[in-house]
């Protein structure tokens, strides 16, 4: 570039937005990125309003009938989302992502006599578009409604969230049990100590061990043991008094008193399925039920090219595990020489593809069954020549 021309671009303007005049004067700006305002007419046209729930910010997307945005708004308290859910129109679809309070909020809409629909945040997330925001989020809210292929969460009753919360603490219960019983034997092991694996054996041999003079032991780490072992046998009587409440709840319920019959289903497993509430009718065979817990190999498939993996892992990773470890509870307790139906298919299954094998595939069994029992006032009999009972085909 020459010195002339270096001079003119140096004395050039500097850019400005470009700012036209309307016809009564008025300074308008061309273009703006500014969403429109909201308001309660254009809420009356929406069939479907999405929400992106938070704590006290809810940011609301709502769309017409051929999937139009036509209202967006954020409110900046509960109390405020409370009112708004009142103008809604009755006939309308609430969206709402699941999480936190989500299900507190769906029963609300419900009274209102409003639809509602739960959706799976991590399918949510597959229909975001650009950063994450609240306003995205409630785009990707509605996208999501559109997938039929996305299954709702049910709306669980009082009663159930209750179980689901005795659920979780009970396994919270467990892995603090685990850390500090750990913990306790990874200290002592520094010291020469090696405890032997499980509860009975931590017990015992952490009172003898403090009782014992003779040991080498610091002052202060018996202190800190002593401590820690108050606070594993407090946790261990919780334990066990959530556990043997979770019993009751078994046996009061129907439901859950019905799957108790399967073999490898106890109190803890039957309380787990009915509080998770789920809708067996929307699977359309007991096959896919069970996939739906994740106990089937992954695909990894091409064109007439199958691939089958290792287990998928997909769904409620909880009730997956409570269901392999029933299942291995009977495996333990299976006979070798035993003359029975069930027992020689299972025998042939510890043959063939061991233990562990033969655990999963009697945990999809059993699903499979659970499935059948769900629908109907059934119960399981494993000989249905001699009671009759639910069966399932082999």
């Amino acid at each position: 570039m020459d010195g002339l021309a270096l001079a003119e671009a140096s004395s050039a303007p500097r850019w400005h937005p470009t700012i036209t005049t309307d016809s009564e004067g008025k300074a308008m700006q061309k273009r703006t990125t500014k969403p429109q305002a909201a308001h309660p007419e254009t809420l009356s046209l929406c069939t479907t309003v999405a929400v992106d729930l938070a704590k006290q910010v809810f940011q609301i997307a709502g769309e017409e009938a051929h999937g139009e945005l036509v209202y967006e708004k954020r409110l900046q308290s509960r109390e405020a989302f409370s009112r708004f859910l009142y103008q809604i129109a009755k006939g309308a679809t609430v969206l709402l992502e699941t999480g936190p309070g989500a299900q507190a909020w769906a029963r609300q809409v419900q009274a209102l006599g409003c639809q509602v629909r739960l959706l799976p945040a991590q399918r949510v997330a597959e229909h975001r578009s650009g950063a994450k925001n609240d306003r995205n989020d409630a785009q990707a809210i509605l996208r999501a409604g559109r997938d039929t292929t996305i299954h709702a969460v049910p709306v669980k009753t009082v009663e159930a969230l209750a179980m689901q919360a005795a659920h979780r603490v009970r396994q919270g219960y467990i892995r603090r049990r685990t850390t500090l019983g750990n913990q306790i034997r990874g200290l002592l092991l520094e010291h020469g100590l090696a405890i032997p694996q499980g509860a009975a054996a931590l017990s015992d041999r952490v009172s003898r061990i403090l009782e014992d003079a003779t040991l080498p032991l610091p002052d202060l780490l018996r202190e800190l043991i002593a401590d820690m072992q108050a606070e594993w046998q407090a946790l261990e009587g919780r334990l066990l008094l959530l556990t043997k409440r979770l019993e009751q709840c078994a046996h009061a319920d129907k439901t859950a008193s019905r799957l108790m019959s399967v073999r490898g289903v106890g109190p803890i497993i039957a309380t787990a399925l009915v509080a998770k509430q789920v809708e067996p009718a929307r699977f359309p065979n007991a096959r896919q039920f069970a996939a739906y817990f994740g106990l089937v190999p992954d695909q990894h498939s091409s064109g007439q090219k199958v691939r089958l993996g290792k287990m998928s892992k997909r769904g409620d990773g909880y009730l997956r595990s409570l269901m392999v470890e029933g299942a291995h509870a009977v495996l333990r307790t299976l006979k070798a020489d035993s003359e029975e139906v069930d027992d020689r298919r299972l025998n042939r299954w510890m043959q063939r593809h061991g233990r562990k094998g033969a655990a999963i595939r009697l945990a999809n069994r059993n699903l499979r069954i659970v499935w059948v029992l769900l629908q109907s006032d059934a119960r399981y009999c494993r000989n249905p020549s001699v009671q009759p009972g639910a069966t399932i085909a082999e």
